[in-house]
């Protein structure tokens, strides 16, 4: 390995670090840092005791191991350009933050001063993050083959690296160049939503101008929801920051930068002689467990569970009724949008709370998120069934 090639920094310090100074030998999981407090940890690592210089040479034996070829092969299928070794001057890892199973490093690969390429490389050295760092990778490569609309990063290699304190797994995927994280914050006891931006600094905008972040995350959930096998991305938060967002030219942008998991979750067969009689039971399953987990963040991804406001259940509505216009196109069932309206139609107030509670209590809910949702349980499902009375 080339170790002058190799240049790293934590995102929002000014200074390099290096082997031997006080940043390289702190812990990993960032406990009694001092630095960064910007870096985002929804949990630390504190089965891990490596440091952070330990996690930058791990890093970077996966990026140059077998001659780059890793590197070589994002840089092909991104960026269309094949490169030689000898062409790569200079690779810069960031570290971004701490996760609540890796710590995503942004990568910088220099051809010329000019020439600059970014990847993203997730790392995963907690029990949890090894278990899940292969699966995950496999998920997304998996998924992007299937479906042709691009939301999940493509992935280009995964591996671990045995050290002397453990093993740590890596794999190398596309940067969403001025995608940023989001989520809810209080300001003088009112809700916004902070969009934040890689130096720390966050910018603010209303609940009711946010409805479109939220719009496009319903839309792209029910996309990847497969209508004939129920399989569908889950779990995901917005607490831990899965969706990432960019606003441009008066358009909302999002991208999922990770999946846990995927599968079916409702109690329906998927055997061909029933399978049909389930697709809108299953889909009203989906659709009920999204209008509600869409309203859940923590304040500033860390702190207290919220509800975000009621506004936010049409948003989602919308989303998933037009990514039912879009399967309608793939799917030989009619017209879908106007079949699962007709669907819902048929149940009353009291059968939408009965099948919400079956589905609180079938998805394993965090305690915090028992409490708040139990709050506004009623409301919400109210305001749900005064929608489609008028949709």
């Amino acid at each position: 390995m080339d170790n002058s090639l190799f240049y790293f920094f934590i995102s929002g310090e000014e200074n390099q670090v290096f082997p031997g100074s006080r940043l390289w030998k702190i812990p990993l999981s960032g406990e009694n840092t001092g630095f960064a407090s910007h870096i985002h940890s929804e949990y630390t690592t504190k089965d891990s005791g490596f440091t952070i210089g330990d996690y930058f040479l791990a890093s970077s034996m996966f990026l140059s191991e077998n001659d780059f070829s890793i590197l070589k092969s994002g840089l092909e299928i991104i960026y269309d350009i094949s490169v030689q070794t000898d062409q790569i001057c200079k690779i810069t890892l960031f570290l971004e933050k701490h996760g609540a199973f890796y710590h995503p490093l942004k990568i910088q690969v220099a051809l010329t001063e000019y020439r600059i390429y970014l990847f993203v490389l997730n790392g995963a050295v907690s029990k949890p993050g090894l278990s899940l760092i292969e699966k995950e990778y496999q998920l997304i490569s998996g998924l992007n083959k299937i479906y042709l609309k691009r939301y999940l990063p493509q992935v280009f290699g995964v591996d671990v690296i045995k050290t002397d304190k453990g093993s740590i797994g890596f794999f190398l995927g596309e940067w969403f160049d001025g995608f940023k994280e989001f989520h809810v914050t209080k300001d003088q006891g009112r809700k916004q939503i902070s969009i934040w931006e890689s130096d720390g600094k966050r910018h603010y905008i209303s609940e009711t101008s946010a409805l479109p972040i939220y719009q496009e995350i319903s839309r792209i959930l029910t996309y990847y929801y497969d209508i004939k096998t129920f399989d569908q991305i889950f779990p995901w938060h917005h607490a831990a920051g899965d969706f990432i967002v960019r606003q441009e030219d008066g358009k909302v942008h999002i991208r999922l930068i990770t999946i846990r998991g995927y599968g079916s979750l409702t109690p329906f067969g998927t055997n061909e002689a029933n399978k049909k009689k389930h697709i809108l039971p299953s889909l009203l399953f989906f659709f009920l467990n999204l209008t509600l987990r869409m309203r859940l963040d923590r304040i500033n991804g860390t702190g207290r569970m919220v509800m975000l406001g009621e506004q936010m259940v049409s948003s989602t509505i919308d989303g998933f009724l037009s990514a039912l216009d879009e399967k309608s196109l793939d799917y030989d069932y009619g017209d879908l949008r106007s079949i699962f309206i007709e669907f819902f139609r048929q149940f009353n107030l009291e059968q939408i709370m009965g099948l919400l509670e079956n589905i609180l209590e079938s998805c394993h809910l965090d305690p915090s998120e028992i409490e708040v949702i139990t709050g506004k349980f009623e409301s919400h499902c109210k305001f749900l069934h005064s929608i489609f009375k008028n949709v």
